[in-house]
């Protein structure tokens, strides 16, 4: 099992203009940037497209390929775990 400290340090250094406290506040930003709180209701996307988004950014990142992995991984588990009902 791969440890919160790690994904946590993971993600930051895929979104370096992103700081967290914890690894509960990360994952809450996660679940909010899947459910694209932040964008206006009219043109707001799916879970499942910004889903697919966040895995083509994290595979298109500079990050090792056994990083991109781990979080490709755990951001599909969050996923599933919350919008594929």
């Amino acid at each position: 099992m791969t440890d919160k400290k790690m994904i946590l340090d993971l993600y930051t250094l895929l979104w370096n203009n992103r700081s967290y406290s914890s690894f509960e506040q990360m994952e809450q930003s996660i679940l909010s940037e899947l459910s694209d709180e932040n964008t206006h209701p009219r043109v707001r996307r799916a879970p499942g497209v910004k889903f697919q988004i966040t895995r083509e950014l994290i595979s298109q990142s500079d990050l090792a390929q056994d990083q991109k992995k781990i979080l490709i991984k755990y951001v599909t588990g969050l996923y599933e775990q919350n919008f594929n009902k």
